[in-house]
């Protein structure tokens, strides 16, 4: 029996044994097999990320074509130019098909992962915004309408920003009412300060209401609405910002967003139907583009590419009208109409370099190994910070 009791421990001391060695193996495998599968993921984010900043796409011109449909796309990349240096300059018409406002032009997701040949075993998000943050508070109002404001320039971590050059202009639509309506536009001259150490600046813009204002008879003009330009330097690093400004302390400007795709401006057309007030007799009006240095009218007519190209008019169920701008300036940061819908006046913004640009995934999934990776970005001399979030879906 004895025998048979020392033959049992044996085994069970054998078998710890060569449990605890199997163990301390697989471990000592692992380890390094852990680290090449997270360099792999590493070096796979570089690669994707480099192609979608790097790269032209193919064609190359595929953001600002107008008659060129996004599933045509063989190859999908955000350069502005073939990059030959370590400088990332961004197509901004590329950009514009990649904005959440979802039209005939756009890019959805599962096309950039197709394009991008990630299949369903990986997925990214892209995060871009200006490397300075701006905002906007209305301080003082006359007659109701906004007229004084405070700038405030932060960084990314809320840290006031001082000594940073502020350019800023104040643009105003409105309509003077009569037999034949004046549609107007009204800019200021561009006017120069500094952020303060506390990351602020003020702004004052009464007179110029003032002289609108008490100039015309009560009930003589309908405002359609005002845009608020901001343009900030600091060494080198430049931002920009448009605040559409409020008439009364507790409600904003109605407005709303299109993207501009080359010449062409394209927005959703609402129910009722939006009405664009062109001068009677012409087929033409204008748009006002803003740059970093001017206020621009511009000859827009309404477009025949809603016909020649169906996809943009009608997309997913939803209406859109599509206008074309007789010359787009090349510095443009972006371009605004007024558009009159269930009795009211007010401004469509086309902005050219969007402040902020998301595509991919939205939520990035717990629990999951994610390689992120920030590259400086510039698009028209803008600078972003690119955040790139890749993460394996499987495996």
């Amino acid at each position: 029996m004895q025998i048979v009791y020392d033959y049992i421990v044996t085994t069970v001391i054998f078998f710890l044994i060569f449990s605890f060695s199997v163990a301390s193996l697989l471990n000592i495998v692992e380890t390094p097999m852990r680290h090449v599968t997270e360099q792999q993921l590493t070096t796979r984010a570089e690669t994707v990320l480099g192609n979608i900043l790097g790269y032209m796409g193919d064609p190359g011109n595929w953001g600002d074509n107008i008659s060129f449909r996004p599933e045509n796309l063989k190859a999908l990349g955000l350069s502005k130019d073939f990059k030959a240096d370590v400088i990332y300059d961004l197509d901004p018409s590329k950009l514009s098909r990649l904005l959440p406002i979802n039209t005939g032009a756009s890019l959805d997701k599962d096309a950039i992962y197709k394009l991008l040949n990630l299949g369903r075993e990986y997925r990214f998000s892209l995060h871009m915004t200006p490397v300075l943050n701006v905002s906007v508070r209305p301080t003082r109002y006359y007659q109701n309408y906004a007229t004084e404001f405070l700038v405030t320039i932060t960084t990314h971590e809320k840290t006031p920003v001082g000594n940073v050059k502020l350019s800023v202009y104040i643009i105003t639509a409105y309509i003077e009412k009569g037999a034949n309506p004046v549609l107007i536009y009204n800019s200021t001259g561009t006017t120069i300060n500094y952020t303060r150490w506390d990351g602020g600046a003020n702004f004052n813009y009464t007179s110029f209401f003032k002289d609108i204002l008490d100039h015309h008879l009560p009930g003589n003009i309908k405002f359609a609405g005002s845009l608020l330009v901001v343009i900030g330097d600091f060494f080198g690093m430049r931002t920009m910002f448009v605040y559409p400004s409020s008439t009364v302390e507790s409600e904003v400007d109605q407005w709303m967003q299109g993207i501009i795709v080359g010449n062409y401006l394209i927005f959703i057309d609402p129910q009722p139907p939006t009405r664009i007030p062109f001068e009677k007799g012409k087929n033409m009006t204008v748009a006002n583009e803003y740059t970093f240095n001017d206020v621009i009218l511009t000859g827009m007519t309404n477009s025949s590419a809603g016909i020649n190209f169906p996809w943009l008019a009608q997309h997913d169920g939803t209406r859109f009208q599509v206008y074309e701008l007789s010359y787009l300036e090349p510095d443009i940061y972006g371009a605004c109409i007024v558009a009159f819908s269930r009795g009211k006046y007010f401004l469509v913004i086309f902005p050219r370099i969007p402040n902020l640009v998301d595509f991919g995934e939205s939520v990035i999934p717990r629990g999951t190994r994610v390689v992120g990776i920030r590259r400086v970005v510039f698009v028209e001399n803008m600078a972003f910070f690119a955040d790139f979030y890749f993460w394996r879906t499987s495996g």
